[in-house]
C-alpha cells in the first residue's frame, strides 16, 4: 500500500549512460591508468555514468509496444539509465606505423559492425585509438585534442605527418564513422587532460541521441487524446530533457503532464485513484525538485501548498474498499510530505537559506500527523472489522516489486480491468493481514522535525512535537517515556488549555503505570479543575488505590485488575514523594515574609508570615509547613537552593487549609542557630508543605522555592512584609550615612571621601577607630585602592583613630584620602570599632565604602604623513607625525607632556620629546600633541609599536600632580628598499611662467641594486623640461639624484609635481608608499610687473 513506488531512478540529477567497452584494465597498465582516470569525477564534469562492459556487449532488443491501462512504465526511465546507452565508445590499441595495418584495420571494422548491430535503440558510436605515441606525438595530440574538444578539427592528427592524416580517414571509411566519431589519446601525455577533454565530446555526442529520442516521441500521435497518453508523452520527454540537461524544459513538461493529471481529476476511473495519484506524487517530486535546482525556492514552496490544496482532500474512491481506499489516501499525503521535506533539507545543505516560517520541520511534522492518522484509522478498521479469513494461498501480493506500470495493483498484473472476484477478496484480506500499526514511524518523523525546529529556533513548534510524540509513546502503551515528556514540557509553560489537555492524560497514563510521584503531581494541578483529581489525592494519602480518571468502558476488566493491583503492591511499602511545585499551578498559592522590616541583630528571633489559599473543594490537612531562609549568596547558587538544607529554618505544625479561603500562620526564626555574618542580607527562598505523617507509610513534601520565577502564572506580591531582612552591620549600633559612603574619583589622583558615623545606641561610646583590613575583604578588586596615611605615604592597609567620646546621636565626621589604580566599582568594607563605658572588650561593627573610578583622560593616537594626511601603514626609512589626540574626562589641567618613544623611532632634528605646558581642558574637550619622527626597524618587522605617551596632570581645583603613561597604537609596517623626497631648488623662483627647478632624491636602503624607471605625469597647470621616462640602476646604499624644470602656468597652491616609480624588483602597491613622503602642495606667486618710465 506504498503509494510512492518510483525508486531512486527518478531522485537527483540523472547521468548519460554511456558504454566503454574493448579495455582491458585488469591486464594492460595503460588501460587501467584510463579506467582510474575516468573514474575520478567531480561537479564541474558532465554528468555521465560511465560504465565498463566487456567485448560481448548484449543490447536490450526493441520489443512491440504492449497495450495496457497504465500510465507510466516502471521500467522506462530505467531503460535509459541502465540498459540503452547514449553512445558506446571502442577503444582500440594501435600505432599509426603499426606493421600490422591491414589485420588491425579489419579488425577495427569487425567491431564496429558487431557494435552497430547490436544498437538498436540508436546508441552513437565513437571508435578510439589508444597509442603507445613517442615523444614528439605527445604535444602535438596535446594541441589537436584541444581543438577537439571545441570540434573545429575532426581528426584529432598531426598536421605535419601525412601518415597519420592518411590512416586516420582509412579508419573513417572502413568503420563508416564520420570524422567527429574517431579520437586518438596518447599514453605519454597529460592523461586527465585528454580524459576532461574526451568527456565534454561524449556528451556532446550524447546529446544528439537524445534529441533524436525526443524527434521520435513527439512524433507519435496519440489517440483521441487520451489523458493517460498524453501525461505518458509529456513525462518521456521531461525525463528525455533532463538527461539532455535541459532542466528547464524538463521542469516545463512535468508541469505540463502535471496540470493534464488536475484538468481531469473528476474523469479519474475509481478502480485507477490510486495509479493516478501515484503518478501524481511523481510529478510533483520531479517540479519541486527542479524548482529547487533553479533557485526558485518559493516556487517549490508554493506547489507544494497547491499540491495538498488540490489532491490531499481529491476524491478517496472505494476500491479496493472505502476503509482501504481512505487509508491509503492518508498514506500518501504523508508520503508526499515527507519528500518535499527531503528536497527542502538538501536544498538547505546546497546553500538554501531557511527560516523559522519556512524550514522542512513543518512538512515533516505534517507528515507525522498524517501518518499518527492513519495509525488511528488502521485501529478503528481492525477493532471494527477483525480479521477472520487466514491469509490467502496464493499470495496476491506476491509480486508487489514487478508491477508493470507506477501504482499499479500487484493483483492486476496482466488484467486490464479488475481481477476475478475471488483474486480481488483474496487481495482485501491480504491488505488486512498485512496492516500494522506503525508508531515507529511517527516517532522517526516527529524527531526529524523537532531536529529541524530547535535548528530554526521555533520552540512552540519543538515543544508541539514533544507533545504529539508523548501521544505517540502512550498509544503505543510505553507510559514511562509518554510522563517524561509530558511532565518535561508542562514545566516548560504552555497555554493553560493544553496544559489541562496534557494533564488529563498524564494522570490517566500515571494511574496506569502506579506512579505515584507522577500521580500527585498531575493531582495537585488537576484539583483546580477536575474534582475527582482531589478524591485521588486522599485516596493515595490514606495508601487506597485511587479510582481511575478514565471511564472504564475503554479497558478490560482484566487490565482494570491488574492496574489496582500494581496499587495495593504499592502500597506495602513506605512511600515518599517530593514534588517541586514553582513551576507549576498547584491547588494552593503559597506567600511568605518577614514582618521585621528594619536590620536586626544576629541573636535575634524574628517572625516569619506564611499565607496559604486552598482551591479545593474540602478541607486539606498540612502536618507542617516549614520555611527557609539563606543568604544572598547561597541563594544565587541553583546548587545550594536545590540541594542543601537552607541556612536556618523554622517550621508550624499540624495546619488544616480551608477550602477557597486564606490560611495565615506565623513561624520564628532563630538567628541565633545560624552561621550568619553582619552586615549580610537574609531571604526567604523556600516554603515546604509536607502532606502526611513523617513516620506511616505515606508522607510526601511540595517544595515552592522563591528564587525562581513561576512560568505558568504570575505569584502575587506579598501584601505585608518584605521578603528579605537586613542583619545589623555592628552590634554597638554605629552607623554610616549612605550618602557618605559612595566616592566618585579619577584613577590614580589622591581622593578624599569625609564618612558620617552617627551613635545610634543609647549609650556613649568611646575610642572610636576605624580599620580597613586587606586579608578580610570579600572581592580581590579591594586591592587596588591604597590608602594615604598623615605622613602622605600610600599604604595597604590603614587605621585611622576617631573621636574620643561620641554622644548617643552625634554624628562625627571621618575623613579617608585614597588613590584607587583600577576602573571600576570597587566594594571596599572597614572596620568600626568602640569601646562603651565600663568594658574592656571593644565593639566591632562593618561599613561598606563604595569607590567609583574612572580614567582622567583618554588617548586616541595615529600616524600623519609630513603633509598631515592619516596614514593606515608607515614605510620603514621613513620621517612621519605621530598624533595623539587627549580627551579629558574631567575639568584638569596638563602640565607636563613626555613622549616615550619605541626603540626604533628617534625624533626629528631638534625636536623635543618633553613639553612643559599649561592646558586647562573642560569635561570632553580635546587637545591634540603632534612628534615628528623617523623609523628605522630589521626587515624582518612587519608592524611597530610607536610608543607610549606619559602626561602629568591635576584637577583644576586640586595641588597634587599625576602621571598617567598611556600606550600608543601599533602601526603596520611595509618594508621598501629605497626612500624619496623631493624639494625646490630655489624656492624664491616658484612664480608663475618662470623656471621652477624640483630636485627628487632617490635613496637606497638595500644591499642589491636596484632597477627603476621614473616617469612624470604633470597636470595642465605645468609645461615640463627634460626626461619625461627614465631608466637607471640604483646602487646599494646609494642616493640618485633626478632635477627637473617646470613651469607653472597658474598661481596659487597648486599640486607639487609628482614622480612615479616602477621597477621588476619591487611590488607596484610598495613604491607607491614611497610618494607619501613627497610634499603634497607647491606655493606659486603671481609674476610681478617691472615699472617703467611710462608707467610714471
Amino acid at each position: 500500500m506504498d503509494p510512492v513506488e518510483a525508486g531512486d531512478c527518478l531522485g537527483g540529477r540523472p547521468q548519460q549512460l554511456i558504454f566503454l567497452t574493448g579495455l582491458d584494465p585488469n591486464n594492460r597498465e595503460s588501460h587501467s591508468a584510463l579506467v582510474s582516470t575516468f573514474g575520478v569525477r567531480s561537479q564541474d564534469r558532465p554528468p555521465l555514468n560511465l560504465r565498463l562492459v566487456s567485448a560481448e556487449l548484449e543490447l536490450p532488443l526493441g520489443s512491440e509496444k504492449l497495450t495496457g491501462r497504465g500510465i507510466l512504465r516502471r521500467d522506462w526511465p530505467s531503460k535509459y539509465l541502465d540498459r540503452v546507452p547514449a553512445l558506446i565508445v571502442l577503444f582500440l590499441d594501435l600505432d599509426w606505423d603499426h606493421p600490422s595495418w591491414s589485420e588491425k584495420k579489419t579488425e577495427a571494422e569487425s567491431k564496429c559492425a558487431s557494435l552497430r548491430s547490436s544498437a538498436t535503440h540508436g546508441s552513437r558510436l565513437a571508435y578510439l585509438v589508444v597509442g603507445k605515441g613517442l615523444d614528439c606525438w605527445s604535444t602535438s595530440f596535446g594541441f589537436l585534442l584541444l581543438k577537439l574538444s571545441s570540434l573545429k578539427r575532426a581528426v584529432p592528427i598531426p598536421s605535419d605527418d601525412p601518415l597519420a592524416t592518411e590512416r586516420a580517414h582509412e579508419l573513417c571509411q572502413i568503420c563508416r564513422l564520420t570524422p567527429r566519431q574517431l579520437f586518438v589519446v596518447p599514453m605519454l601525455g597529460d592523461l586527465a587532460g585528454y580524459v576532461s577533454k574526451l568527456e565534454s565530446a561524449f556528451h556532446e555526442l550524447a546529446q544528439g541521441f537524445y534529441q533524436q529520442k525526443l524527434k521520435t516521441i513527439r512524433a507519435r500521435s496519440i489517440p483521441n487524446n487520451s489523458p493517460a497518453l498524453v501525461v505518458r508523452q509529456l513525462f518521456k520527454l521531461a525525463f528525455i530533457s533532463e538527461l539532455r540537461q535541459d532542466t528547464h524544459t524538463a521542469y516545463r513538461n512535468y508541469r505540463l503532464a502535471y496540470e493534464q493529471c488536475k484538468d481531469h481529476m473528476e474523469s479519474w476511473d475509481g478502480v485507477d485513484i490510486f495509479e493516478w495519484r501515484t503518478v501524481v506524487g511523481i510529478l510533483n517530486y520531479k517540479i519541486c525538485e527542479l524548482c529547487f535546482l533553479h533557485n526558485m525556492a518559493v516556487e517549490a514552496i508554493n506547489q507544494m501548498r497547491r499540491h495538498q490544496a488540490i489532491f490531499f482532500a481529491g476524491p478517496t474512491g472505494i476500491y479496493p474498499s472505502p476503509q482501504l481506499a481512505n487509508i491509503e489516501l492518508q498514506l500518501w499525503n504523508a508520503k508526499q510530505c515527507w519528500h518535499f521535506a527531503q528536497l527542502f533539507e538538501q536544498a538547505v545543505v546546497n546553500g538554501l537559506t531557511a527560516l523559522a516560517t519556512l524550514n522542512p520541520g513543518t512538512h515533516l511534522g505534517l507528515a507525522a500527523s498524517l501518518y499518527s492518522a492513519v495509525n488511528k484509522n488502521i485501529l478503528a478498521l481492525k477493532k471494527s472489522s477483525p480479521i477472520t479469513k487466514p491469509y490467502p494461498v496464493p499470495d496476491p501480493m506476491a509480486n508487489i516489486q514487478n508491477t508493470v506500470f507506477f501504482g499499479q495493483r500487484p493483483w492486476r498484473i496482466g488484467y486490464d480491468r479488475l481481477a476475478p472476484p475471488n483474486v480481488e477478496e483474496d487481495a482485501v484480506t491480504a491488505i488486512l493481514h498485512r496492516l500494522v500499526v506503525n508508531y515507529e514511524g511517527v516517532i522517526s518523523l516527529l524527531n526529524a522535525a523537532m531536529v529541524q525546529f530547535k535548528k530554526y529556533g521555533c520552540f512552540r513548534m519543538y515543544r508541539k512535537g514533544i507533545i504529539e510524540k508523548a501521544s505517540v509513546y502512550y498509544q503505543s502503551g510505553d507510559l514511562v517515556r509518554a510522563l517524561q515528556l509530558w511532565v518535561a514540557v508542562v514545566r516548560e509553560g504552555i497555554p493553560p488549555a493544553i496544559r489541562l489537555d496534557i494533564l488529563q492524560k498524564a494522570i490517566s497514563a500515571a494511574y496506569c503505570a502506579a506512579s505515584l510521584k507522577d500521580y500527585v503531581w498531575c493531582c495537585v494541578q488537576l484539583m483546580l479543575n477536575l474534582p475527582a483529581a482531589e478524591e485521588g489525592l486522599r485516596a493515595v494519602l490514606r495508601c487506597q488505590p485511587p479510582a481511575p480518571p478514565f471511564s472504564q468502558n475503554d479497558v478490560t476488566p482484566a487490565q482494570m485488575a491488574q492496574y489496582q493491583q500494581n496499587w495495593v503492591k504499592l502500597f506495602t511499602e513506605r512511600q515518599f514523594f517530593s514534588i517541586q511545585a514553582s513551576h507549576i499551578d498547584t491547588f494552593v498559592t503559597v506567600q511568605a515574609a518577614f514582618l521585621e522590616t528594619d536590620p536586626v541583630q544576629l541573636d535575634a528571633k524574628v517572625p516569619v508570615r506564611i499565607c496559604l489559599r486552598s482551591s479545593a473543594v474540602h478541607p486539606i490537612c498540612l502536618s507542617a509547613a516549614v520555611v527557609g531562609c539563606d543568604i544572598e549568596r547561597r541563594r544565587r547558587n541553583p546548587v545550594a537552593v536545590s540541594d542543601v538544607m537552607p541556612l536556618v529554618q523554622a517550621s508550624r505544625q499540624s495546619i488544616t487549609l480551608e477550602p477557597k479561603k486564606k490560611t495565615a500562620v506565623i513561624v520564628m526564626l532563630d538567628l541565633s542557630k545560624a552561621q550568619i555574618q553582619k552586615g549580610q542580607t537574609l531571604w526567604i527562598t523556600r516554603v515546604c508543605l509536607e502532606i502526611g505523617d513523617r513516620h506511616s507509610k505515606m508522607f510526601g513534601q511540595l517544595e515552592y522555592n522563591f528564587d525562581h520565577t513561576v512560568l505558568q502564572s504570575q505569584r502575587p506580591r506579598s501584601e505585608f512584609g518584605s521578603n528579605m531582612l537586613r542583619i545589623a552591620a555592628s552590634d554597638g549600633d554605629l552607623e554610616a550615612n549612605p550618602s557618605s559612603t559612595r566616592v566618585s574619583c579619577l584613577v590614580a589622583e589622591i581622593a578624599a571621601a569625609t564618612l558620617e558615623l552617627k551613635n545610634t545606641c543609647n549609650h556613649r561610646i568611646e575610642a572610636v577607630r576605624l580599620d580597613f583590613k586587606r586579608n578580610e575583604q570579600q572581592t580581590t578588586e579591594a586591592i587596588a585602592v591604597l590608602f594615604v596615611d598623615e605622613n602622605d605615604e600610600l599604604r595597604s592597609e590603614l587605621t585611622i583613630v576617631g573621636a574620643e567620646a561620641v554622644e548617643s546621636g552625634e554624628t562625627i565626621h571621618v575623613p579617608v584620602r585614597f588613590s584607587a589604580q583600577l576602573v571600576g566599582n570597587i566594594d571596599l568594607e572597614l572596620e568600626t570599632s568602640y569601646l562603651l563605658l565600663g568594658e574592656t572588650r571593644r565593639r566591632t561593627g562593618r561599613i561598606h565604602l563604595t569607590i567609583t573610578a574612572r580614567e582622567p583622560l583618554s588617548v586616541k593616537s595615529g600616524v600623519l604623513s609630513m603633509n598631515g594626511l592619516p596614514l593606515a601603514s608607515i614605510l620603514n626609512h621613513s620621517e612621519y607625525v605621530i598624533k595623539a589626540e587627549v580627551t579629558a574626562n574631567a575639568n584638569i589641567i596638563i602640565t607636563h607632556v613626555e613622549w616615550l618613544l619605541a626603540d626604533v623611532l628617534t625624533p626629528i632634528g631638534e625636536q623635543v620629546c618633553a613639553k612643559t605646558t599649561e592646558d586647562y581642558l573642560s569635561e570632553s574637550e580635546v587637545i591634540t600633541y603632534c612628534c615628528a619622527v623617523a623609523i628605522k626597524t630589521s626587515e624582518d618587522d612587519v608592524e611597530t609599536p610607536l610608543g607610549r605617551l606619559a602626561i602629568e596632570w591635576k584637577r583644576t581645583d586640586g595641588v597634587s600632580t599625576v602621571r598617567s603613561v598611556v600606550p600608543l597604537c601599533r602601526v603596520p609596517l611595509v618594508q621598501c628598499p629605497i626612500t624619496i623626497s623631493g624639494t625646490l631648488v630655489d624656492p624664491r623662483a616658484a612664480t608663475v611662467r618662470n623656471p621652477i627647478r624640483v630636485a627628487y632624491s632617490i635613496q637606497s636602503h638595500s644591499k642589491e641594486p636596484i632597477e627603476l624607471t621614473a616617469s612624470f605625469d604633470l597636470a595642465d597647470m605645468f609645461m615640463f623640461c627634460g626626461e619625461k621616462r627614465k631608466t637607471f640602476q640604483l646602487l646599494p646604499f646609494a642616493i640618485h639624484s633626478i632635477v627637473v624644470v617646470v613651469m607653472a602656468l597658474t598661481a596659487g597652491r597648486l599640486p607639487f609635481p609628482k614622480i612615479a616609480l616602477k621597477s621588476p624588483d619591487i611590488a607596484e602597491d610598495t613604491l607607491q608608499h614611497t610618494s607619501h613622503a613627497l610634499p603634497a602642495n607647491l606655493f606659486v606667486l603671481p609674476c610681478v610687473k617691472e615699472t617703467t618710465m611710462s608707467d610714471v
